[in-house]
This record gives structure tokens, C-alpha cells and sequence, in this order.
């Protein structure tokens, strides 16, 4: 089978070209996350599509046992070298298939780790998978791109220098998705090495729709990590908060 482009992206070249998403950045979202939002302040969470632990790292530490499952055995083995918190843990499983059931009190998909897949199906399973996750009257937090805002500041030609390497990175939307494509150069390479990116541009209605379709309630979107209120063509995120029924 054909690999994916999560597969090949999300791997070393991934922690240089996003090393701007530190543990500080994390840990004022959650503190954010978690002062603005009605979460329980105690309980079991599922980090889904963890990376390299950022956010589940800032979660320990304030005192929830949390469970970090993501699919790049690579990101997977960062978050392992800096877990110091014996109440964290972390798996590798694919979000479209994961073994939990009604065992969490919270289940957070945050950074857009959300629309990876080709098919809405797939990306809809996803959530039913979060909800198949919770307990019942558990809480999912999604923070995802918001579309309209994507389209409106695409900035379609970007270059930056990390650690002598030069990455380019080149972006468009095409059949509903935003793509990226990402050239690392460094002088050790005679071709750059190549990634792609994609995301499902799904609106605030489609989202809400797929909650509402997985059990989820009391469904109420944000527009960035302030948690202000969500406005259509201004607002950089759509953060989804909601409650299994």
C-alpha cells in the first residue's frame, strides 16, 4: 500500500520546520484551554495525534493522567526522551482506528491535527472514534484551521533558514483542501527533500455537524486561544468544544 503523506512527513525534517512550536507555546494553550474552557480539572486524557508531547507534557503537569497516541514513530520517540511524568504515557496507533472505549474523561486534537484523510468519511470517523473514547458526559476539545481564514491570507510562497537548512515552503487550496508543499535544502544534498501537507478545509458547519453526529452536545466554537467568540472571516482557529451525551 501507497504511504501516506503523513507517514513521510511527519518525521525528522518535521521537528525542524515547526521548532517554533515549542514547550512554552504548549503550555500557554493549555493554561489558556484550561482557564477559558468548562473542563474537568481532574481525569484521564487522550492527547490524539500527540507529536512530540508538547501539549500532553503541559497537561502532567498539572496533574491529569493523560495517554499520548500519534502514528510517527519518530515524533513518538521524542515525546518518550522527555517524559518526565510517570502519570503520562505514550502509543502509537492511527486515529482512524484506535483501541479505547469509554475510557477517558477528556479527549483534546489540537495544532490541526485534524482532515488529514482524502475522504470525509474517514475524517468523520475520526471524531466518532474521540467520542468512542469518552466516557459519557466526557469532553473533546478540536483545534482546527478555520477555512475561511486560510483562504483569505494564504501566503502562497514562504522561505526560512533552521540550522543551515533552507526550507521552502509553497501553498494552495485545491479541491477542498489547503495544500503545502515543502523543500529542504542543506549542503549535504544534491535534490532538496521534498514533503507534502494536506488539510481538509471543513467549515464550521460540517464540523459541528460531525460532532453532533458522533453524540456529541453543548457544541460551542472559538476563534483562536484567547477563546474569543468565533467570527466566520476573522478568526485564525475554530477550537470545538463539546460533551458526549
Amino acid at each position: 500500500m501507497a504511504e501516506e503523506w503523513f507517514e513521510r512527513s511527519f518525521r525528522e525534517d518535521y521537528v525542524l520546520v515547526y521548532r517554533h512550536r515549542d514547550d512554552s507555546a504548549a503550555d500557554g494553550e493549555i493554561a489558556n484551554l484550561l482557564e477559558r474552557l468548562p473542563v474537568k480539572d481532574t481525569g484521564r486524557v487522550l492527547d490524539l495525534c500527540c507529536g512530540s508531547g508538547r501539549h500532553s507534557r503541559a497537561l502532567a503537569r498539572r496533574g491529569y493522567e493523560v495517554v499520548g497516541v500519534d502514528l510517527s514513530p519518530v515524533l513518538l520517540q521524542l515525546a518518550e526522551e522527555q517524559n518526565t511524568y510517570p502519570q503520562l504515557s505514550f502509543a502509537r496507533c492511527d486515529m482512524r482506528d484506535i483501541p479505547f472505549r469509554e475510557e477517558f474523561d477528556i479527549v483534546v486534537n489540537l495544532f490541526t491535527s485534524f482532515g488529514y484523510f482524502s475522504t470525509d468519511e474517514e475524517n468523520a470517523n475520526v471524531i466518532r472514534n474521540m467520542a468512542q473514547a469518552l466516557k459519557t458526559k466526557g469532553e473533546v476539545v478540536i483545534d482546527f484551521l478555520n477555512a475561511a481564514y486560510v483562504i483569505d491570507n494564504l501566503v502562497p510562497h514562504s522561505t526560512k533558514e533552521v540550522s543551515g537548512m533552507l526550507i521552502k515552503e509553497e501553498r494552495w487550496i485545491q479541491d477542498g483542501f489547503v495544500k503545502k508543499r515543502i523543500l529542504i535544502s542543506d549542503e549535504s544534498s544534491n535534490e532538496p527533500r521534498e514533503y507534502m501537507e494536506q488539510v481538509r478545509l471543513f467549515s464550521a458547519q460540517q464540523m459541528i455537524a460531525m460532532l453532533t453526529e458522533a453524540g456529541f452536545e453543548k457544541i460551542q466554537v472559538f476563534g483562536n486561544y484567547q477563546f474569543e467568540e468565533y467570527v466566520a472571516n476573522e478568526s485564525p482557529r475554530m477550537i470545538f468544544y463539546a460533551v458526549k451525551q
